[in-house]
């Protein structure tokens, strides 16, 4: 029976992603795949590399997005990014992942902090991979033949890159002041409400705070977070070439690059599915069998193996918390007052955060 709008949620997920899996090996060639399972597992240390990579490289581009005096040790963020991302890869990514980020690192560092580094470090690998996918999906419908269908994906992702750069210009240009805060404002005049007495807007703009200080304070930081998500696509690129190169079917640059940015947006799209079941395999395995390539199955295979072995790592590596918070953790969030006083009013008896 079910109780609640999320277990009605979880059920239809569960059940899209198994009838997505028995499509999926409705249309593999499993004979095929299973005589590649061997090749695969031959090579199976050295086709983990980029992966491997890839972790430590979305690690350090997390310790960059904390500031300099609250950044946690490497180790302690490796852990916790592993930990979080096996949780939400077995629920639901992102809604269960990156809350729990905040709550093993609760002991070490200030949660509007924490909550500031993942958005940061999210914002950015989002924005660049949306930017990349756009680009590719160009060359995919100019240079690719393809079915009708997946030409309109395509083509949607690329218009869709394009928007996202006009509203990133248009974020870039206000170097100074805050955008919810403004809100916030406008809303308090309008409604005659003190919307900012709630501590959970406190908390947003709080962390809006932080995370305007982080992006507008250091352009070194700016500048790794946007080289790393180009460099972790070439990486999730160069495994898609690398397993078909390992089953005997080597494909071109654009064909590895367009797979690698559908098999994404599978990814993205198929996020309340629990262990990506179904879907991981759908979209890794369906843009090879569209390109007219073989190897799709064994695409599919070998990314389900890797997502379990790094899912049980990071339960395996799960850290505790101290039931000892340190001083800096401990001190209440800022109050209205005191974050009034330090705002410029728009005008007579009505606060402002505008700066």
């Amino acid at each position: 029976m079910i109780r609640s709008i999320p277990q009605a949620v979880s059920l239809v997920a569960v059940a899209a992603g198994v009838l997505l899996f028995a499509v999926t090996l409705y249309y593999i060639d499993l004979e095929a795949t299973l005589a590649d399972a061997r090749l695969l597992g031959l090579a199976l240390p050295a086709l983990m590399l980029p992966a491997v990579a890839w972790h430590l490289l979305r690690t350090w581009g997390w310790s960059v997005a904390f500031p300099d005096e609250s950044r946690p040790s490497f180790t302690r963020l490796f852990r916790v990014r592993l930990a979080a991302d096996a949780i939400g890869f077995f629920t639901v990514r992102g809604l269960a992942g990156d809350p729990l980020k905040i709550l093993l690192l609760y002991d070490r560092v200030k949660p509007e902090v924490t909550t500031a580094a993942v958005a940061l470090e999210r914002l950015a690998f989002a924005i660049i991979a949306i930017l990349i996918s756009g680009l590719i999906s160009y060359f995919a419908v100019t240079r690719l033949t393809m079915p009708r269908t997946w030409d309109t994906v395509f083509t949607i992702l690329s218009v869709a890159s394009i928007v996202t750069i006009g509203l990133l210009m248009l974020v870039v240009r206000r170097r100074t002041g805050d955008y919810l805060g403004r809100l916030v404002t406008l809303l308090d005049r309008l409604t005659r409400r003190q919307l900012e007495a709630s501590r959970v807007v406190r908390f947003v703009l709080d962390v809006e705070d932080v995370l305007l200080e982080l992006l507008r304070g250091d352009r070194r930081r700016l500048v790794i977070l946007t080289v790393l998500p180009i460099v972790c696509y070439g990486l999730m690129a160069l495994e898609v070439w690398l397993v078909l190169w390992t089953i005997g079917a080597p494909i071109g640059i654009t064909e590895t690059l367009a797979i690698e940015t559908f098999a994404r947006l599978g990814s993205v799209a198929s996020a309340a599915i629990p262990g990506n079941l179904g879907a991981l395999e759908a979209a890794n395995a369906a843009p090879v069998e569209m390109l007219g390539l073989a190897g799709g199955g064994a695409l599919a295979l070998f990314r389900r193996i890797r997502a379990l072995f790094w899912a049980g790592l990071g339960l395996v590596l799960y850290p505790r918390i101290s039931p000892q918070l340190p001083a800096s953790n401990s001190q209440p969030l800022p109050s209205p007052d005191s974050r009034r006083d330090r705002e410029r009013p728009m005008h007579a008896g009505s606060p402002s955060r505008e700066s």
